[in-house]
């Protein structure tokens, strides 16, 4: 979505790793696979789901990085919903002639990811004028307020419902929003204490290991405290725990202070993520692990592991492929089309009526 031309590839290897983490998470948390004795095997599984939201934060960070120093743009709106349009319409076609689902699907986006996505890309002009015309004091006081409320006090609270996300004054779009204000406060101001890599590293290292104990942590409690029979284990895999923002910002300001400089492979492959991420969580997400992976039976066996890095490098290489073929298409076909309108013109008549209804009626 956003413009790669002038961002080197530190960012771009980053949104390649994201995106493995989402593909890892999928495999275990959509399989429908139910984790009874906390062996290695199942241990590893559990430390799985701990992946995907963490790379959802990083997609975020990502986005309010670069998004807070560029100018909203219908083009790109354009772009993003003809993709959206064109991997939901293959989805559906399969899944009618596969009898999963009906051809009539094709009308319904399945993906909730990008639907909050595009309204914090409508959003974010609004919000950009609110970071520039504040100062980094009265910025930092915004994030402090947004990480306590929204992620510290969940933390806490959501213990009492078994998810940080259940707690009524949170929601998935607030915190998109509050990702976005981290990402574009590291790109305005930095974060002194994470301008060494060394701290980035060793922060990042204390973050990954307490998610780790913490599904051991809770499985012995689990032994003790017949109530917390039904808690999750990997209950801390919400995107908002204070555990998994501490450790989305180290990695993101680890890779923020990495020089790589710009590659090709590497810009190839991140500018598929997005196609990637909606081949394999579209319509045909429970055909895939399901029907094709059978990742369900497959988790219980020995080489459980190994099965799942087998899957998620089959579905990122097919994902690059199918997404390349898209971009091609999109260049012969859909480019010529749509470098050729005035969207200057059409953005003032559009903002001419909305004024014009403004006054009349509101």
């Amino acid at each position: 979505m956003e413009n790669r031309k002038e961002r080197k590839s530190n960012f771009e290897l980053l949104r390649i790793i994201a995106m493995i983490f989402i593909i890892i998470f999928h495999c275990v948390f959509k399989s429908g696979y139910a984790v009874k004795v906390l062996n290695i095997n199942n241990y590893l599984i559990k430390l799985f789901w701990l992946l995907g939201e963490l790379g959802v934060n990083l997609f975020i960070l990502i986005s309010g990085y670069f998004m807070v120093k560029n100018n909203f743009s219908y083009k790109k709106i354009i772009y993003l919903l003809l993709e959206v349009i064109f991997y939901n319409s293959i989805s559906a076609i399969l899944a009618s002639i596969l009898g999963v689902e009906s051809i009539f699907r094709i009308f319904y986006s399945p993906y909730s990811f990008l639907r909050m996505y595009i309204i914090l890309y409508f959003l974010s002009p609004f919000i950009n004028k609110l970071i520039k015309n504040i100062t980094k004091m009265e910025y930092q006081k915004l994030l402090l307020i947004c990480i306590i409320t929204w992620s510290f006090l969940p933390t806490i609270l959501g213990t009492m419902k078994n998810s940080t996300e259940n707690l009524d004054f949170y929601c998935r779009m607030i915190w998109f929003v509050v990702m976005y204000l981290i990402g574009s406060y590291i790109r305005i101001y930095d974060i002194k204490i994470l301008k060494q890599k060394k701290n980035t590293i060793i922060l990042s290292t204390i973050m990954f290991i307490l998610l780790s104990l913490s599904i051991i942590i809770i499985y012995i409690f689990k032994s003790y405290i017949p109530k917390l029979s039904n808690f999750e284990l990997a209950y801390l895999w919400g995107p908002n725990n204070i555990v998994t923002l501490i450790l989305s910002i180290s990695l993101f300001e680890l890779f923020a202070n990495i020089n790589i400089k710009s590659n090709k492979v590497i810009n190839t492959l991140a500018s598929t993520t997005l196609g990637i991420y909606m081949i394999h969580d579209g319509l045909l997400r429970k055909f895939i692990w399901v029907n094709i992976f059978h990742t369900k039976e497959m988790l219980s066996t020995n080489y459980a592991i190994v099965y799942i890095f087998m899957v998620t490098i089959i579905i990122f290489i097919l994902g690059v492929i199918i997404d390349l073929i898209r971009q091609y298409l999109e260049k012969k076909l859909i480019n010529p089309i749509i470098n050729n309108i005035n969207y200057a013109a059409y953005g003032k008549k559009i903002k001419s009526k909305i004024i014009q209804l403004s006054n009349k009626y509101i």
